[in-house]
């Protein structure tokens, strides 16, 4: 077997796998604090686009008003990039994003740069004008376009999904084979050979870390180096964490009188579900296990190291933008479950029990 059709077996294994193992595989070696990230711009994005929808005042807290003009302007079925970063192929870096749907996207006249090395926005110049209909479906590629928006910019750009980069490298090789390109188009063969090396190289690390069991010792790896960031090694000062809003919301949830000095027991199932474990499930456990009796000035929040407390407040005010929304307990355990992508708490029978003799 020739070693050209051997890098491009492996850059089309890398890139069918790149729709179904290779996003698990990308999940399995993010942090669970990375997923949550990812899930909180994404709700961010959500309720912005109701707030601009919303007929009623105060429907969102002010917390959820800061999200990017750009989320705000971008049509509601349009995915947004959340995650922006660089990759070198050759002599060409170039940017890439994640979008709230999952998808890989590298920018159109970005693909263009890859392959002849002027960035230019029409790509089907370079499939529709040479030989490649025996190799390529080009009606196909021109219909999986897809146009985002990008933070912080006011316009849409458009992309491909980087596997596609694979499929189009791929036929100019096929079609180099074959005698087929000018001398021309034999330079742009010459570029997609560079891609397909530089991505059979990065897929076979990765599915080799699959195959053998290696990316669970990164996810291990990768858990001791989160729980690093937020878990300090002893208790620290007492400090506020939670405001007044937080406590006076869950009463007013709970039609109950609110009282500093006696707070209800089962408050404080809801600031692990609704706070920690939503945070993070790992630091959740974690807390638990470090503090498992707390109590005024033993609180869990004095474990954290400064990032911790950071991101604990980051999400207190999320949940309190939905508090403001709801109108009871049971509206706010729905409402949570759907913005947050968790399962809703369910209460017990000893709970309610304690909510009816509270009132």
């Amino acid at each position: 077997m020739r070693k050209d059709e051997v890098l491009r077996m492996a850059a089309r294994e890398l890139s069918q796998k790149g729709a179904s193992k290779g996003g698990k595989a990308r999940a399995s070696v993010l942090t669970s604090e990375e997923r949550s990230d990812i899930a909180r711009r994404a709700v961010n994005i959500r309720w912005a686009r109701a707030k601009g929808a919303a007929a009623v005042e105060g429907q969102v807290s002010e917390s959820l008003d800061q999200v990017e003009k750009t989320i705000l302007a971008a049509p509601p079925d349009m995915p947004v990039s959340l995650f922006q970063g660089e990759l070198t192929i050759g002599d060409v870096t170039f940017p890439c994003h994640v979008l709230g749907d999952g998808r890989r996207v590298i920018a159109q006249r970005e693909v263009v740069r890859l392959l002849t090395g002027v960035a230019k926005g029409n790509l089907d110049r370079y499939l529709t004008t040479t030989k490649l209909s025996t190799y390529l479906n080009v009606d196909r590629i021109a219909k999986q376009t897809v146009r985002f928006a990008i933070p912080g910019t006011q316009f849409e750009a458009t992309g491909y999904e980087g596997t596609l980069l694979i499929e189009i490298c791929d036929a100019y090789l096929r079609a180099r084979e074959d005698g087929v390109l000018t001398g021309q188009q034999n330079h742009l063969a010459k570029k997609a050979e560079i891609i397909i090396r530089a991505c059979a190289k990065v897929g076979i690390i990765a599915l080799i870390d699959e195959a053998t069991g290696y990316q669970a010792v990164r996810q291990k790896n990768a858990l001791q180096l989160k729980l690093q960031a937020f878990i300090a090694d002893e208790m620290q000062d007492w400090a506020r964490m939670f405001p007044d809003d937080f406590w006076h919301e869950l009463a007013r949830l709970e039609h109950v009188h609110y009282s500093p000095r006696s707070r209800p027991l089962r408050w404080g199932r809801y600031v692990m579900a609704f706070v920690y474990d939503a945070v993070d499930k790992d630091v959740g456990r974690e807390l638990r296990k470090v503090n498992p009796n707390p109590h005024f000035r033993q609180n869990h929040h004095q474990w954290l190291k400064t990032f911790g407390r950071d991101r604990v407040r980051d999400h207190l005010n999320q949940v309190l933008g939905v508090m403001k929304t709801c109108h009871d307990m049971s509206d706010f355990n729905r409402k949570f479950g759907h913005v947050f992508k968790k399962n809703p708490l369910q209460l017990t029978f000893f709970d309610m029990v304690e909510n009816f003799s509270s009132n």
